[in-house]
């Protein structure tokens, strides 16, 4: 898929469519966790600690210190997998005797040797990199099932390298252009995807985190025992900040336009609408729009003045004979788009954690859980009939 354009002319012709712990004498990215980490249900309770500044501190001080020295004959090259730039370098697939993983090399005179030298370096950076290892280390020690093994993090002469577990299938971006069409077989298809991608987010808004940089690239997919896995990566733009105002973090599609308002918004109330472009991109193979900044994109323009069901009666499907979306997508994943797009924070679905339904300290009701939409209780409840839980299994 390609980004998409802004062009309102464009909107009824079809659209350019848009992967711890210390490191021993052999680092394995086999999982040890003998148990199913996913809920059948959307509403059972998962109790969890909420996530502390001094303990996220100490994690992120922890991996500095644990820095070893790259060994190039340890460790060897198989391809780039990505580019890094928002981190100045690459990501890179390289194996070390039949095991292979996922190294992120960036510069050591961006990372710095620690978090403190960085920030000292660059206090006003909108990518945190030490941000990003120090949460993967403490996601990791408390086995929060959805993100990549913490591996190492090694340095040479030039580069840093935090090597972490490899995501065997790739990311959605990839997923996006798999079989099957638009309809309601690939709704079918995306359940067990979608209800992962939901539960992480969730238990991360549980922690006290916010992702606010969720997109196709950094939601990877790891063939666990014949069953895909979610892997949420990339947490060099959360915060535990709760209210913040100026901040406009993740990619132009993705960004809840609340972000580009002067006044303070919720960072937990960000993550469902970027949610919801991700689900509109697994369900279309198509961005919805290339920018929510106002005067920017025509296509968001005419979702603001007409709203997301007239949007859809009008916008054709990228791969299809002239269909639009509205004649494609089911009633109810319809609704839950609406939902999870809303441009009103007030009236958009959370992800049924107790933080994210109301703004700090409002006091406010609870607001609806996209969990207790007309899609996930549906699915939900052919999976149940089935006998199946929310993993979709894959061949070997």
């Amino acid at each position: 898929m390609q980004q998409i354009g802004g062009m309102l002319g464009l909107l009824c012709a079809p659209q350019q469519a848009a992967p711890s712990e210390g490191v021993g004498s052999k680092v394995s990215s086999e999982d040890d966790s003998d148990a199913d980490p996913l809920a059948e249900d959307g509403n059972e309770e998962h109790v969890l600690v909420p996530l502390t500044p001094a303990v996220l501190k100490e994690s992120m001080d922890a991996t500095a210190a644990g820095i070893l020295p790259w060994d190039g004959r340890r460790f060897r090259r198989v391809k780039q997998l990505q580019d890094a730039k928002r981190n100045h370098g690459c990501v890179e697939l390289m194996r070390e005797g039949s095991t292979f993983m996922a190294v992120k090399k960036m510069p050591t005179r961006w990372i710095r040797g620690s978090p403190d030298e960085f920030i000292a370096r660059y206090p006003d950076s909108s990518e945190q990199p030490w941000m990003d290892v120090g949460l993967v280390r403490h996601l990791n020690q408390i086995r929060y099932p959805y993100c990549v093994k913490l591996l190492g993090v090694f340095v040479d002469s030039y580069s840093t390298y935090v090597v972490s577990s490899l995501a065997s299938e790739g990311d959605l971006f990839a997923w996006c252009d798999r079989d099957p069409q638009p309809g309601l077989e690939r709704e079918a298809a995306m359940y067990p995807l979608v209800y992962q991608i939901f539960d992480g987010v969730r238990l991360l808004h549980q922690l006290g985190i916010a992702h606010r940089d969720l997109s196709l690239e950094n939601l990877l997919l790891n063939n666990e025992k014949g069953v895909l896995r979610i892997k949420i990566i990339d947490f060099g733009m959360s915060t535990m900040s709760r209210l913040v105002s100026g901040e406009i973090r993740g990619k132009q599609s993705y960004q809840a336009p609340e972000m580009h308002l002067p006044q303070p918004f919720d960072t937990f109330m960000t993550d469902p609408f970027s949610l919801g472009v991700v689900l509109f991109a697994m369900g279309a193979q198509d961005y919805p729009w290339s920018s929510t900044k106002r005067k920017t994109c025509e296509l968001f323009e005419y979702v603001c003045m007409f709203g997301l069901t007239k949007f859809l009666s009008k916008r054709r499907l990228r791969k299809g004979s002239g269909e639009c979306l509205a004649d494609v997508f089911s009633p109810s994943f319809t609704a839950m788009l609406a939902g999870l797009l809303d441009k009103d924070v007030g009236k958009r679905f959370t992800l049924g954690d107790r933080y994210s339904g109301t703004t700090a300290g409002s006091g406010s009701a609870l607001r609806r859980s996209v969990f207790d939409s007309e899609w996930i209780r549906h699915h939900v409840a052919a999976a149940g009939s089935q006998g199946t839980n929310s993993a979709v299994r894959v061949s070997i």
